[in-house]
């Protein structure tokens, strides 16, 4: 009978001379480890506004907002809906876009609370015939740096890389295409009317 009174009270004493299992969180602040997937944060120096990591996130956590008035796109993560799998880190087409922090406090009062959030804004192409949004402006800069000198064959991207060098201002959309409109900022759609339509009118 003594013996499991024995026991415990060596238990007892092992558990007060020996470190705590625990952290003292809140009073002190958890630092989790370097591997840990946290709260996904956007880079805005590498981030292209492509969407991928939209179309990947399988709990819908990240949503795409486009103003064409403004020509901005938004980004933006809800933190109250990610899961925090690592997929929008890992599909990434610059591959430092997005990327998982240590961050994994939630503690906030209010559900609307800004840290809750995660945004980026990116600026738009619109297309200056019909006015449809083409891409964001850094993704095509992206796609002309992959393709090389082959950029140069598309006037989208040759007039994306004249932005660089020169201002000058866009056309006003239009209800008439005519063959100048190949060399314009144009969507896939308005750009094959404008071939069509110059090929048999």
């Amino acid at each position: 009978m003594f013996l499991p009174k024995l026991r415990e009270v060596k238990e007892a004493l092992g558990s007060l001379f020996s470190a705590p299992y625990t952290t003292k969180f809140p009073a002190i602040p958890f630092e989790a480890h370097k591997a840990f997937r946290g709260k996904p944060r956007y880079n805005e120096n590498y981030c292209v506004g492509c969407g991928t990591c939209a179309q990947v996130c399988p709990t819908r956590a990240i949503d795409i907002n486009d103003d064409k008035k403004t020509k901005i796109r938004t980004l933006t993560v809800n933190y109250l809906k990610c899961m925090n799998c690592g997929q929008c880190e890992e599909k990434c087409i610059t591959e430092k876009g997005i990327v998982l922090s240590n961050e994994h406090s939630l503690a906030v009062m209010q559900k609307d609370d800004p840290a809750l959030f995660e945004k980026v804004d990116k600026s738009l192409a619109i297309c200056e015939s019909c006015g449809d949004v083409i891409a964001c402006r850094d993704h095509l800069v992206w796609i002309k740096d992959k393709l090389g000198a082959k950029a140069y064959s598309h006037p989208n991207l040759l007039l994306e890389t004249q932005r660089h060098f020169t201002d000058f201002e866009e056309s006003k959309t239009k209800s008439i295409i005519r063959r100048e409109d190949q060399i314009k900022l144009v969507c896939p759609r308005c750009r094959h009317k404008i071939v069509v339509a110059d090929e048999f009118y």
